[in-house]
């Protein structure tokens, strides 16, 4: 099963996620920080403070994007 290997926060919302498989799937957050459940990472400072467990990027307690929403995000 392939992992997130590491993460990279970008200027204007976009986050950067290095797989184990050697792919690298970039995401640009911006068009949905105005929604609910995104809108915490509105705020540049906590947008750059996210993390990886290899499974899920997680902001805190407060937003997570699992490794199957990253593929799906990543197709619109």
């Amino acid at each position: 099963m392939t992992n997130i290997e590491r993460i990279a926060v970008h200027e204007n919302h976009r986050l950067e996620a290095q797989l184990d498989n050697g792919s690298t799937i970039t995401l640009n957050l911006k068009p949905r920080l105005k929604t609910l459940r995104f809108a915490f990472l509105a705020d540049p400072d906590f947008f750059a403070r996210a993390t990886t467990d290899g499974r899920f990027i997680r902001w805190d307690d407060k937003v997570e994007i699992s490794l199957t929403e990253l593929f799906q995000l990543a197709q619109k």
